[in-house]
This record gives C-alpha cells, structure tokens and sequence, in this order.
C-alpha cells in the first residue's frame, strides 16, 4: 500500500473509532499514532451502546476487509467473548454489482483474446456478485457446453492486502500494549484473517481445491455427489471457467417421496456421509457448505460450488475430532476435557477440575434426542467455554464446526429428525479403531524409533550444553 494512501486510510479508521466511541479502549501508543488523543468525534452519540454494537457498527462503515474480519470473528467466540461473536453475527456484505464495462476488460485480459471468440454468448448481467468477484453464465464457442464464468473485481486485491497490512499492524501494537492481550491474541486474530483472506483472493486455489474433491470422490460409491469441472486452459488467478451445475437449491425441493427422484431423507444422509469422509477420512474438507453452494439433482444427488474456502486437517486433529465425538455421545465429560487441553494453541495453566465442571453443566443442558441438538449452538457454548479457561483451539476446528453446523441445518430442513451425531459417530468409531491396526501400529513405531535415534544422536551434546551454561552461572 502506498504511503499517501496508508495515511488516508488511517485516517479513516481513525475517524471512525472515535465516531463510535472506541478511543477509550485503546493503547495509548496507537491512539498517538491514529492522533487520537484529542479526538472524541461523535461518541456522544453511541455512549448507550454496548462495545460490541460499537465494534460492528465500526466494521460496516470501514467497508469490506472489515465486514469479513467480523464476519471470521463470529465463528471465534473461543478467543473472543461470546456476545461480541454474536453481534458480529448480524454484519452484512451487501454488494452492488460492478457494472459490466468494468469487468470485460479483465476477462479479455485472462483470455488473451475477445469474449466472441472463445465464448458463443455471454451475459453481461451477473449470476451472482460478492465483495471479492462476480460471476456470469455464458456458452462457450468450441463446443456449446454451458459454463460459468467467475472473475476477480479490479483493485480488490489492493484495496484489501492494504488494510490487512494495517490489521497486522494494529493487532502487533494491541499484543503488546493493550491490557486486553491477556485474554485476546490480537496477533493471532489478525494472522488466521490474513491466511483466511489469502486463500480467496487466489481463484487458482479454488480451481486446484474443486480438482481434488473431484479427485477424493471418484470412486463409484460417490456417483452421487458432484464437483464442476474445471476449464483449466481458461482459468488464471483472476478468473475461473467452470461447468455450469444444474439443479434445485433447498428452497425449490418438492416435498419429495422415499424411493422418489428427490428423497429427502437420503440425501440428508448423504450430505452427512460426505462431509464425515471429508473430515474424518480425507482430512481435506468444504469449510464454506453454505445453501447458496449446494444443488440438489434427480436420483436425490448432490452437487457442490465455490470450493475456495477450504480446511485441511492431518490424521493426529481427525483422530482428535473421533475422540470428540465419541467422548460426546457417551458423556466423558473428562475425556472431552483432556482433548481440549491437548490440542490447545494456548500455553495458559489450565484449572482442569473447574473445565470438566463447565463441560458438564453443558452436556446436561442438551437434550437426549439427538435429533433435538442444535449443533451451532453446542459449538457456540463450548467455544465460550475454552475462551473462559483460555484455551484456543486451532483455526481448522473453527471452519470445520462451522461446515459441521451448516450442513446439519441444511439436512435438518430436508428431514427433521437428522441426527448428525449418529452419522459422525459411527464414522468416528472407523476411524479410530484404525488406530490400533497392525499397519497403524508398525508405522507408528517406524515413526517413534527414527525420533528416538535423532534424539539419542543429539543427547550428548545437549547434555553438553547444559552442564556449560550451569557452569557458567
């Protein structure tokens, strides 16, 4: 970002955080920096205002990074309190299209050639506009197949690396300064939404993410589900050319009959099937399994969009989650405790009598019926749960209880009494009953004996080392 421009945009924010009464809660090193430390503006006016109303207010008038920044936080109430997570819930993107002069430039750029010549017709009205990119539906001219066309906005990129330069920035000052740092990484916050942000400005990510879903389910067991399939001659970082996928979104599903072309039942157990193989199996999954990226096909089939937002989690985490899962049905208050505590990112001393304490007072508030547990809400209690012992658990879990809750409020409405629960548990019982396997086993040995050599190799030295700094005092 430029240095005229870096300026003006702290101006910016300035202005707005004293507008909305947030000077008070900053470190005196950054209200220097933003000049703010005459500036009151119109805080008068929000003083009845809760901080977090304050807070979302702020991110809506400061624009699109900011609404997004919000946007992740709502999922985070484990390393923010649980009531500004909800507020930021209510935060609303709401995009004007670009008009369509503006986008043809780009898309003739990325073709190398004139939208005539590769494409038989195109239309300029967009299918669907975000902040990031729009996206249209034309035909391509060699050969008549329907496709969908996704492009990158100009001066996104800029405009948002920009302010996530000034987020890092902000979030290092308030780590090292705020009295707030003691209960909220502000540098981890500002480091996970920059990664988060990295992955969607890329459209190439998106591409390579949607060819291995492809990939993960190709087998016959899987003819149901479906992926578009890329054009990869015509796709940059700036534009994507895919398969258009037909079908019905969940507000146009019939009724539907069991055995019939679209059974409401199976394809609730089939979407569960599949984000179980996605996290439990493949430890690859769809971290953004919105309704607006679902279609439902004839012969109850699924087919799946937008695949840039992904999670990736190795076997150690996915053998975490079966133990959550499990250690949930049954009610292992203690084992759900130790798990937390195990994968935490926080080094903060744990009281672990009082966090089985809270774990269970919340599993005795949740009913017996499975089918009668909101999942998000689960998520949303026990993440203030660990936000109140201090611990944080690591971003991939985030986006994964987030696909976890979507998808089941999907197959909740396509059949009320869905128990996604079941559906991860016995999947969460394969997988963990493959870690006692004897192929399990022997690689785990293999593993653990070639530490043990390079331990052993370094010992003595470090020994070394140790008795000279001890003699040196």
């Amino acid at each position: 970002m430029a240095a005229f421009t870096r300026l003006k945009r702290f101006s910016e924010i300035g202005t707005v955080a004293a507008k909305y009464g947030l000077t008070a809660f900053m470190p005196r090193t950054l209200l220097h920096i933003l000049k703010l430390e005459q500036k009151s503006g119109d805080e008068k006016s929000y003083r009845d205002l809760k901080l977090e109303e304050r807070l979302r207010l702020a991110f809506e008038e400061l624009g699109t990074t900011y609404i997004k920044l919000g946007q992740i936080l709502s999922l985070r109430s484990d390393v923010i309190p649980a009531q500004m997570a909800e507020e930021f819930k209510k935060l609303q993107d709401n995009v004007t299209p670009m008009p369509f002069t503006v986008i043809k430039p780009i898309i003739e750029t990325e073709l190398d050639s004139k939208i005539e010549d590769v494409f038989l017709s195109f239309n300029e009205t967009p299918v669907a506009a975000a902040s990031i990119s729009q996206v249209y539906s034309a035909i391509l001219k060699d050969t008549g197949e329907e496709v969908i066309v996704k492009v990158r906005k100009p001066g996104v990129v800029e405009k948002i690396k920009g302010d996530m330069e000034i987020i890092l920035w902000i979030a290092d000052i308030m780590q090292k300064t705020s009295s707030y740092s003691k209960n909220i990484d502000f540098k981890g916050i500002a480091e996970e939404f920059f990664w988060i942000m990295n992955q969607e400005l890329d459209l190439m990510i998106e591409k390579s993410n949607t060819e291995k879903f492809a990939k993960n389910f190709s087998g016959e067991q899987w003819f149901w589900l479906a992926f578009p399939v890329m054009h990869g001659d015509l796709c940059t970082s700036r534009m994507l050319v895919m398969e258009r996928m037909k079908g019905m979104k969940l507000s146009e599903m019939p009724a539907g009959e069991p055995g019939g072309a679209y059974d409401r039942k199976v394809i609730a157990d089939r979407g569960s099937r599949m984000l179980m193989q996605m996290i439990l199996v493949d430890g690859f999954f769809h971290a953004d399994l919105h309704a607006g990226n679902i279609f439902f096909t004839e012969n109850s089939g699924i087919s799946i969009i937008d695949c840039g937002m992904c999670g990736q989690i190795d076997r150690y985490m996915r053998e975490k989650i079966a133990d959550i899962f499990t250690a949930f049905v049954v009610k292992d208050f203690e084992k759900v405790a130790n798990v937390y505590i195990e994968i935490s990112e926080s080094s903060a001393p744990v009281n672990k009598v009082e966090l089985v304490k809270d774990i269970r007072k919340l599993f005795d508030s949740l009913p017996d019926d499975l089918s009668k547990i909101n999942t998000a809400e689960m998520v949303a209690k026990t993440s203030a749960i660990l936000f109140r012992h201090k611990l944080k658990v690591p971003r991939e879990f985030t986006a994964l209880f987030k696909s976890f809750s979507m998808l089941e409020g999907l197959c909740r409405e396509l059949d009320p009494e869905f128990e996604l629960m079941t559906v991860a548990t016995r999947l969460s019982k394969e997988v963990l009953a493959q870690r006692y396997s004897p192929e399990r086993i022997a690689d785990d040995f293999f593993t653990l004996s070639v530490r043990l050599i390079d331990l052993l190799k370094t010992l003595p030295s470090n020994v070394s080392s140790i008795f000279d700094k001890i003699e040196s005092g």
